[in-house]
């Protein structure tokens, strides 16, 4: 009986090993596909913070976003800053 179970215990470890290590890679590729530079466009901000593109924009001229500036014609968000906004509760 005591085999029987040390097998099955085995059998677990090898099995939870597997999982941790597929769950380790997902996050190791969400993190990759999350990673942004240093300053984002509305699109990619709109994805950091969950806000659509009006929204933004519409906050944006209300003063409610941080870390935004117009850079010629473009209006870009500093990443830090809107990760830091959305932690503290980003307007909501």
């Amino acid at each position: 009986m005591r085999e029987l179970f040390e097998q099955l215990m085995e059998k677990m470890k090898k099995e939870m090993e597997g999982v941790v290590r597929e769950t380790m890679l997902e996050v190791l590729r969400d993190e990759k596909k999350y990673e942004y530079p240093e300053r984002v466009s509305v699109s990619q901000a709109s994805e950091i913070t969950g806000y659509s593109k009006n929204s933004l924009y519409q906050m944006h001229s209300q003063g409610k976003v941080p870390g935004a500036h117009k850079i010629g014609s473009k209006l870009m968000f500093e990443t830090a800053a809107l990760r830091k906004w959305i932690a503290e509760g980003g307007n909501r």
